[in-house]
């Protein structure tokens, strides 16, 4: 009877040791699977975007990076709506990193394509509110966003780059100052790619 008993305990005791390390493999893989969490910055460009056009600058707080810029389109599409442009839409995605522990704003209206007259050097508020880009976002401390932005300019423009503005707020705790930013926004040197179609 002792025998039966030992012979029992030992095959639950090794079922137990086995269901045991079955789970622990099984949260083990299922972790290194699983990407940041929803919302989490990931440290790298949203997927299908490629690499980054030209070197991050940075203004202010904030340090931008283009991960995609073309001109030479002729509509704008969103979820609810779509329009054709006066000229010709030129598109921008970039990423704005804060690497502050402080909270800094991002400002969309401040961000402006270099070799285009005012006021057609900042975003059209219609091809940016028809993609659903908000004007303004407040991006917590060591955080980062993606963002679009949309332009309609004359044809024929040539485009010299971008000019991107960060913050204006203080240096550290006690306002020392303010963050050291390039009148006008940094400028990033690129030339759009064509997106003309046909």
């Amino acid at each position: 009877m002792a025998s039966a008993r030992g012979t029992v305990a030992l095959r639950v005791g090794a079922l137990v040791t086995v269901l045991a390390l079955g789970v622990g493999a099984g949260w083990i893989l299922r972790g290194a699977q699983m990407g940041p969490p929803d919302g989490a910055p990931s440290g790298s460009p949203s997927p299908g975007v490629g690499r980054p056009m030209a070197r991050p600058v940075v203004d202010g707080h904030l340090t931008f990076t283009v991960l995609k810029f073309g001109c030479g389109l002729v509509a704008v599409s969103g979820t609810h709506s779509e329009g054709r442009p006066e000229g010709e839409f030129c598109q921008v995605r970039l990423r704005a990193d804060n690497h502050d522990p402080a909270s800094h704003d991002y400002v969309a209206r401040s961000q402006t394509i270099a070799g285009v007259a005012a006021p057609r050097n900042r975003p059209d508020s219609f091809a940016m509110a028809v993609r659903r880009q908000p004007e303004k976002v407040t991006i917590g401390g060591h955080n980062a966003v993606e963002v679009e932005l949309w332009y309609d300019i004359p044809p024929g423009s040539r485009v010299e780059g971008l000019r991107l503005s960060g913050d204006r707020d203080p240096v550290g705790f006690r306002g020392e100052g303010v963050a050291p930013h390039t009148p006008g926004g940094a400028l990033v040197r690129l030339t759009p790619t064509d997106e003309t179609p046909g």
